[in-house]
């Protein structure tokens, strides 16, 4: 037994070092889900960071991961700029510590969307494509080449409330934690007559946007292209 290492972190993975060759080594992660949900005719674009993690910790004689952790650590606003300007924000974002090496971003491609992510592509910008559509399903089409990956308002939405009342998302302490509380509280659930439930709501000074970036960073966490599977990373891009 091996308590006193410590973790090293490569990239995403978690590694709890074991010098004796009897005793797998159990690798874990711990990653950043950034989602940004783009103005439109709005006057903000506003973007949520998600932690994501399973620590590998020592039982009596072996390794073990840690349950699941998954924790909002940020919300913020990023003030009205031309989508020039808005790409060299992001870029310079996810070229920040920890995200440079362990960042996931996931980006509303409707609409104008469509020609920012293209922005996001000529600065080498890693990310996920997400358009939000109506029905309850989600698919892939390709454009171009491009996967974008089409997601339901309602499967979005449904999923993050499950998660934040069953705990599998937690909210943490940061600056805005208020008003994110607030856009998220604002959302209700009603039902058609044909039964089919929709899930809506808007605040007195806008659109709910820290909350659908908040839900699709929640979304982006369980996504293949993140290499949800403990142990496994897609290979990282350079600047």
């Amino acid at each position: 037994m091996q308590a006193s290492a410590e973790l090293v972190q490569k990239g995403d993975r978690l590694i709890l070092p074991c010098s004796d060759p009897a005793v797998p080594v159990v690798p874990g992660y711990r990653r950043y889900l950034v989602g940004l949900d783009i103005a439109q005719s709005r006057d903000r674009t506003a973007y949520s960071v998600i932690l994501d993690e399973r620590v590998p910790r020592w039982t009596t004689y072996a390794q073990e991961l840690a349950p699941r952790r998954r924790v909002v650590v940020k919300a913020e606003f990023i003030p009205l700029m031309s989508y020039v300007d808005l790409a060299h924000v992001v870029q310079n974002l996810m070229m920040q510590q920890p995200f440079a090496s362990s960042g996931y971003l996931v980006v509303d491609a409707g609409g104008p969307g469509r020609a920012f992510c293209d922005l996001l592509n000529t600065k080498s910008v890693l990310h996920t494509r997400m358009q939000i559509v109506g029905g309850d399903n989600e698919n892939e089409t390709k454009e171009r080449g491009v996967t974008f990956n089409n997601v339901s308002r309602n499967l979005l939405l449904g999923t993050l409330n499950s998660a934040l009342h069953t705990g599998e998302l937690q909210i943490g302490s940061f600056a805005k934690r208020t008003e994110l509380q607030a856009e998220l509280e604002a959302f209700e659930l009603s039902v058609a007559p044909s039964g089919r439930v929709r899930i809506d709501g808007d605040m007195a000074d806008g659109h709910l946007d820290m909350a659908m970036a908040t839900a699709m960073a929640f979304w982006l966490s369980d996504h293949r292209s993140v290499g949800a599977h403990v142990g496994e990373s897609r290979l990282r891009g350079y600047w």
